[in-house]
């Protein structure tokens, strides 16, 4: 079985992703993870700065 080892996608990568993503969505469901960021996106947010402030 092969190992990926350390290959982690670049903010590039992850943006055509998450376009490809967005693009197979229907309108409703696109509704849906709008409503979902904007709750809970903040959080997250929070999250990660602490996260990061701490050094993980």
């Amino acid at each position: 079985m092969a190992r990926l080892g350390k290959l982690r996608p670049g903010p590039i990568g992850l943006a055509i992703a998450a376009w490809d993503v967005w693009r197979r969505l229907s309108p409703g469901q696109r509704e849906q993870v709008l409503k979902l960021a904007r709750q809970h996106g903040p959080k997250v947010a929070r999250l990660v700065a602490n996260s990061r402030r701490r050094g993980r």
